[in-house]
């Protein structure tokens, strides 16, 4: 089970996650956060429950895991231009 060959794996659930991330611009950011958070984090206990059946599961969510630390970067850094 190396890491190398579940990169397909790892990339597509960073692609899933980071498509159902809240954006920081909707209404009622903060309690769509928490869900987001709250979901990755059962999704990656119950994936680790299950690693040595069905691995693919788990680098899914590692990809996840991936994409929350870009939501939380991307949310905590802005840039702004002033005039």
């Amino acid at each position: 089970m190396e890491f190398g060959q579940n990169v397909y794996v790892v990339l597509c659930g960073f692609m899933v996650w980071l498509a159902i991330a809240p954006r920081i611009s909707g209404p009622r950011y903060e309690d769509w956060f928490l869900a987001y958070m709250a979901a990755l984090l059962f999704s990656l206990i119950g994936s680790s429950e299950i690693m040595m059946v069905k691995p693919v599961a788990f680098f899914f969510t590692v990809g996840g895991v991936f994409a929350f630390c870009y939501v939380v970067a991307r949310s905590m850094v802005l840039i702004r231009i002033r005039k």
